[in-house]
């Protein structure tokens, strides 16, 4: 039963109980007393004869009571309503907000914790679009300095360097992609193997991983892959922001003038300030190979 239908009979209820309790046809006068002096006369009624003035007297009384009990009623029929409007309105913003809750909880899910190890690595994470939907943002640094397995000279590739973010769109604790992105905006990162997202060729990582360092374990290996330009299977030969394939292939060098010039090769103050540590260098070891 709703809220107004049990308002409209507990108005009736009481209009009922109203008209029954104050009836001017139960009032009757028992007696009255004189007082005079310290002496009192009580005079009491012996019987009752109808007399046609008291009739016409409880007649108009009853006119002018029944006006008042009418507006009683009308008076506690509007407080009645104004309740239960109220009320309403009250339940209809708690159903709403019950709802709201309802909602959240629905597509609410517990986030992993991350270490401050791991937030000093570059880690974040945020909701995804779907329920079960996380999105790991990983810092990282893309540094191409070999074409085809040979050095780019230090000195130039020192140039290239570029802070990236490395995204993995996971969906209960499965990888379900992996790309460079733009730290100010997270659009794709545009390099030589980019491809919307990435292309990479013969690297082969873990769909499925247990918790965050599993994730470092990959981006550190793909930022060793990216170090490496291999020119057979690039997607762009002139990536936005990045020099063109030959102009790569014209600043080529040794190994041992690589190592040379690396001993001397520093990052600028703007690199140092971004965050990339000091002091990169160049040797055989750093070559990735699958």
């Amino acid at each position: 039963m709703s809220l107004e239908v049990r308002a409209q009979e507990a108005l009736k209820n009481m209009c009922d109980e109203i008209d029954t309790t104050v009836n001017i046809d139960n009032i009757k006068l028992d007696g009255f007393t004189i007082r005079s002096g310290n002496k009192l006369l009580k005079l009491e009624v012996i019987y009752e004869e109808p007399i046609t003035v008291e009739e016409e007297i409880r007649e108009e009384y009853r006119l002018k009571l029944r006006g008042k009990l009418q507006e009683i009623k009308t008076r506690l029929s509007d407080k009645i309503n104004d309740v239960v409007q109220m009320t309403s309105r009250i339940r209809q913003e708690a159903e709403s907000k019950e709802r709201e809750m309802k909602e959240k909880l629905r597509r609410m899910k517990s986030m992993p914790e991350i270490t401050w190890s791991q937030a000093k690595q570059g880690v974040s994470i945020v909701q995804g679009e779907t329920r079960d939907e996380i999105c790991y943002l990983i810092h990282g640094v893309y540094y191409p300095k070999f074409v085809n397995d040979k050095p780019i000279d230090p000195i130039y590739a020192k140039n290239l360097i570029t802070p990236i973010i490395f995204f993995f769109r996971t969906v209960n604790n499965r990888i379900t992609e992996f790309s460079t992105r733009k730290p100010q905006n997270l659009e794709y990162f545009p390099h030589y193997h980019q491809q919307r997202p990435d292309c990479w060729g013969q690297f082969r990582y873990d769909r499925s991983f247990n918790n965050v360092d599993d994730l470092l374990k990959i981006k550190y290996a793909a930022e060793a892959v990216l170090e490496n330009v291999n020119t057979g299977s690039i997607a762009t030969q002139n990536p936005r922001g990045l020099p063109r394939k030959v102009t790569l292939l014209r600043h080529l060098v040794n190994i041992p003038t690589a190592i040379k010039k690396a001993e001397k090769t520093r990052l600028t103050q703007d690199q140092i300030r971004s965050g990339i540590a000091d002091g990169i260098r160049i040797t055989q070891n750093d070559v990735w190979t699958v």
